[in-house]
């Protein structure tokens, strides 16, 4: 069996999830940045919550205009109940707003279907995955939502029977996805967080340098290092140790390059939040506060 009939037998089938499922965007640093990824950031994590839980926790009621000019609730029109009260059978308001933010948060869109029944022509609003919707444009210049199902059978869906949220967009179709935008971003605070769990879990960067007037034996070399291993973990880093033979402790301090990865990583902070435009006192960087 050749390479290319190797490679197109271990390829997904066209109904695989494969090609649904988020591409992402590569970084300069060479970090693949999709949703799901991006959330695994405290930053991203942190100005995402405050996004969906702000505006999931706002009242959503449904005036009328009154003929005085006034206005009052309408609390006998259909919608009233699906927007304050309960969406669709699975979620509250709050569960389908939040996550509906949330959805236009990282992705730039937020789709639900517009399901008829006894409360009228907007009974439910299924959400929607974003990931598995596409929008297009049909021969006749009108707008349609195409849909894959989780069984791979796609559906096609008219624009009056999806309720659409997007962001800024650049074709009036799609909002822009926050992720593809701000992927170095994103990239540089996953590359940092991951070059700081490296550094902990594998560097051997000494805090210090031992140092003996003479020349050690073998023996007493050994003696050191078992002497060492009662230092060895968090809970004894902080220990007193006993130095012998007229050894020396020189303490080595933070140098530059330690400095910077620090800089870094708080400018990371801040520079996500500039991108959700969140006060970063809001996401608990009270650097400036």
């Amino acid at each position: 069996m050749g390479l290319l009939t190797k490679l197109l037998a271990s390829s997904p089938t066209p109904s695989d999830d494969y090609w649904y499922n988020p591409v992402g965007a590569i970084s300069t640093s060479g970090i693949n940045i999709t949703p799901s990824k991006a959330l695994s950031i405290s930053a991203v994590y942190a100005c995402v919550r405050v996004l969906a839980e702000s505006l999931a926790q706002i009242p959503l009621l449904l005036y009328r205009r009154s003929p005085d000019g006034g206005k009052e609730r309408a609390v006998d029109h259909p919608l009233y109940h699906v927007l304050h009260d309960q969406p669709n059978r699975r979620q509250t308001s709050f569960q389908f707003r939040e996550m509906m933010m949330g959805h236009a948060a990282l992705r730039g869109n937020a789709y639900a279907q517009i399901v008829p029944g006894p409360r009228g022509f907007a009974d439910q609003l299924v959400p929607l995955h974003p990931d598995r919707m596409r929008t297009e444009m049909t021969e006749a210049s009108e707008m349609r939502y195409r849909y894959r199902l989780p069984d791979g059978r796609e559906r096609f869906f008219p624009s009056d029977q999806i309720f659409h949220i997007s962001t800024l967009s650049d074709d009036g179709l799609e909002g822009l996805s926050l992720i593809t935008l701000a992927r170095e971003s994103m990239g540089l605070a996953r590359a940092t967080e991951e070059y700081g769990n490296r550094f902990f879990g594998q560097g051997a960067r000494p805090r210090g340098v031992l140092t003996h007037p003479g020349k050690l034996l073998p023996a007493g070399r050994d003696n050191l290092k078992e002497s060492l291993k009662d230092f060895e973990g968090l809970r004894q880093s902080h220990g007193t140790i006993v130095l012998e033979e007229g050894m020396g402790w020189t303490q080595l301090g933070l140098n530059n390059e330690d400095s910077q990865f620090l800089e870094t990583r708080q400018f990371s902070v801040a520079e996500i939040a500039r991108w959700f435009r969140i006060p970063p006192h809001m996401i608990g960087d009270l650097t400036r506060s």
